[in-house]
């Protein structure tokens, strides 16, 4: 593999973010990045059937049912199945874990400011990998 292609350097910083938030940011809440993920767009949207909560986080049917069930474990999500279709199933937010919500909207920022990238650097990174992600979108 070469590693001086943009799609290899790609994976490094994704695979060393993902690190660092388990590691530095995740850990005192014994949670993953994952489910990290899930409880911010759970919090964005409040609710959503478990299908679009995948889609939105573009994980396979198979990879959110059981980050779910782990979850719930923790008391984390509650899931709901929906009286006007039944095999519609809706997950929630627990009082549990909206209280950790506001903290965990920090870790961006932590992650920002222990990044070394001056603030127009990360401006740019920004814009950039904003730019690849839209273009990349079929």
């Amino acid at each position: 593999m070469n590693k001086d292609t943009l799609d290899y350097q790609l994976y490094l910083v994704q695979r060393e973010i993902i690190k660092k938030y388990n590691r530095e940011f995740l850990k005192p809440y014994s949670l993953s990045y994952q489910h990290y993920l899930v409880l911010m767009v759970l919090d964005e949207h409040h609710a959503l059937p478990v299908l679009q909560l995948g889609e939105k986080l573009a994980f396979q049917s198979g990879t959110i049912t059981p980050i779910i069930k782990k979850m719930e474990a923790k008391g984390l999500v509650e899931r709901i199945r929906m009286s006007s279709d039944e095999r519609v199933v809706e997950v929630t937010l627990t009082e549990k874990a909206k209280e950790l919500i506001e903290p965990l909207k920090a870790t961006p920022m932590n992650m920002y400011m222990t990044s070394n990238l001056s603030a127009e650097e990360y401006q740019l990174l920004m814009k950039l990998s904003n730019k690849l992600s839209n273009n990349m979108t079929y």
